[in-house]
């Protein structure tokens, strides 16, 4: 068994990833939701929700641009600020990832419920997950072409009933603009930047990413310029042609109520099946990105080595991709309010986002050699601003979230003291065998520069 990945996705691919895992879920399943929460300002809460995501995309196109290996945050946050900050945003970063898969994959099941009622829904939500597994065992080639299928299609359908929708807008439905007032429409802001999580997910299979210093940042700013495109187109036909109170008591099937009122049934349709290929997207998307991110911990020992094995012939870390099966698959099981679950994704986003922006904001200091090579040297002035920029986003974001939903922080952040007190006795473990974890994970192994190097 080789521990070596496979570079082979392309520019295309990588937009697959970021624009297929951004708009997957939230598309459908929670725009909904957030309307009954904000009214017809949904659009102008996504608007807003697009600076968070500027600001993480700056770091990343310079994190992708220096650093194009797997798991490029956990590597850079625990060898330029610190081995348990590293660890600290892997166990967020796991969080987030199942608590997505669990929003897409019950999204999924209820779209087919709509049209089989007596099918179980619980088994449907089990068997999409379980699905995608198997796909990204089968080898990046295969996740590739199949998301970037599933990608053009969604595309289309959203600019069907957004374009289209347009023409049919009624302004009567449309006011007042902020029906729940302002603080409602504050709180949609803040975890609709779960909407754009997806962002993050390229710099953590960075290392299996074709030409990486070039490809990150060009899919980073392509796919935000679609996304931000759809979003709106969609949030605002959404409210503009259905009442906005009755789109939060529909659900995830809105959209569908939505278009019936404008297109015909076989338009709605294919609709139907795009939104099937959204939750898709974001399900096959996290699998890849998810796996990744335990292959790096298992790379640096913070996980057993067994989970550092790659396929032979699929060349994917098939160990790690039945762990994150697995433990979506318990989230499905378990899962609670989507809406609390989007909160948490948020909560994980957050916390990582700071963290590997402060390390980019680090670099220049803690890895020179690394800077000087990169496709991507802002000067001081905008590293300064997208450094404080981040931070000053992300945490006001995250303490809002907390104050809007303080159980649910709770929870998260039980979650993340699990996870720590995991580290620290892994850590412990590793001395009494003669491995001193701190050291190891301060510099950078032969598998992390082999990456480098073919980057």
């Amino acid at each position: 068994m080789s521990a070596k990945l496979e570079r082979s996705l392309s520019l295309a691919g990588c937009v697959g990833v970021i624009v297929g895992l951004v708009i997957g879920a939230s598309i459908f399943v929670l725009i909904p939701i957030f309307a009954g929460m904000t009214g017809p300002s949904l659009y102008l809460a996504y608007v807003l929700s697009v600076v968070p995501a500027i600001f993480a995309g700056l770091y990343l196109m310079q994190l992708g641009g220096a650093l194009p290996v797997t798991g490029a945050n956990y590597t850079a946050v625990t060898r330029w600020i610190s081995p348990a900050a590293g660890v600290a945003i892997s166990i967020a970063g796991i969080i987030a990832m199942i608590g997505t898969n669990c929003i897409a994959a019950w999204g999924f099941a209820e779209y087919i419920a709509s049209y089989f009622p007596n099918i179980s829904v619980l088994g449907v939500a089990i068997g999409v997950v379980v699905f995608f597994g198997v796909i990204n065992w089968m080898g990046v080639k295969i996740f590739e072409w199949t998301q970037v299928l599933m990608v053009v299609l969604l595309i289309l359908a959203m600019f069907i009933f957004g374009i289209t929708g347009l023409f049919h807008i009624q302004p009567e439905i449309q006011a007042p603009l902020f029906p729940k007032g302002i603080g409602s429409f504050f709180m949609v802001v803040a975890v609709a930047t779960f909407s754009w999580a997806g962002f993050i997910a390229i710099t953590e299979v960075a290392g299996e990413v074709k030409n990486p210093k070039r490809n990150i940042p060009v899919a980073l700013i392509v796919s935000l310029i679609i996304v931000l495109i759809i979003y709106v187109l969609q949030t605002y036909v959404l409210t503009g042609t259905l009442l906005w109170s009755k789109a939060g008591e529909i659900g995830p099937t809105a959209v569908l109520v939505a278009a019936r009122n404008f297109l015909p049934e076989w338009v709605v349709a294919y609709i139907a099946i795009a939104a099937l290929l959204a939750m898709a997207t974001t399900i096959n998307s996290i699998m890849l990105m998810g796996t990744r991110e335990a292959f790096a911990l298992s790379r640096d020992q913070v996980m057993p080595d067994f989970f550092n094995r790659v396929h032979s012939r699929f060349k994917t870390p098939y160990l790690t991709i039945f762990l994150i099966t697995v433990l979506s698959v318990v989230g499905v099981i378990f899962a609670a309010g989507l809406e609390k679950y989007a909160l948490m994704v948020v909560f994980a986003l957050m916390i990582i986002q700071g963290f590997g922006a402060t390390a980019v904001w680090l670099m220049p200091k803690r890895a020179p050699d690394l800077y000087e090579k990169a496709s991507f040297r802002f000067s001081p002035f905008w590293r300064w601003f997208t450094w404080i920029g981040c931070v000053l986003c992300f945490s006001f974001i995250f303490l809002f979230g907390l104050l809007a939903d303080l159980k649910t922080g709770l929870v998260f952040f039980g979650i993340m003291l699990f996870g720590i007190v995991y580290w620290y006795w892994r850590k412990s473990y590793l001395q009494k065998q003669g491995i001193d974890i701190e050291a190891r994970l301060r510099e950078f192994n032969e598998e992390i520069v082999l990456e480098i190097e073919e980057g």
